[in-house]
């Protein structure tokens, strides 16, 4: 192995982050801008619980996917080792936030898990691309 492209790594990484953010952002829009039947609007809590239940969250791994096909695809080298580590912001984020912002739940620990998985899914993409 001829080592890992930091260039390649820090580049997927910002754009897997600034890519999820925005899919989550959009879902959060889209199910905050929802009123309750009675007419209310929806509280936090429920805006969180409906978005962790909800297509949104499996649509925002296709962040990871294609973060980790332009990290393969920068460092042109052991792709699906880059791959995965596209997720690297993504994990760091999660897990600041598990310890220190929101409660740990079984979805967003597999969300967790998933980043590096589906980053190094999109590697294995381009790898496949490329020898085609």
């Amino acid at each position: 192995m001829n080592g890992i492209s930091l260039k390649a790594v820090i580049v997927s990484s910002i754009f897997n982050f600034l890519l999820m953010l925005t899919i989550i952002t959009l879902g959060v829009m889209v199910v905050a801008g929802f009123e309750s039947p009675d007419g209310t609007v929806p509280s936090e809590a429920e805006v969180s619980a409906a978005l962790e239940s909800s297509w949104l969250t499996m649509l925002a791994l296709t962040a990871p996917l294609a973060a980790g096909y332009l990290g393969a695809a920068l460092a042109k080298r052991a792709a699906i080792l880059h791959g995965a580590l596209s997720s690297s912001l993504n994990v760091a984020w999660g897990v600041i936030c598990m310890v220190f912002l929101t409660p740990v739940t079984l979805s967003g620990l597999a969300l967790l898990a998933a980043n590096p998985l589906m980053g190094a899914a999109g590697g294995y993409i381009w790898l496949k691309a490329r020898n085609s």
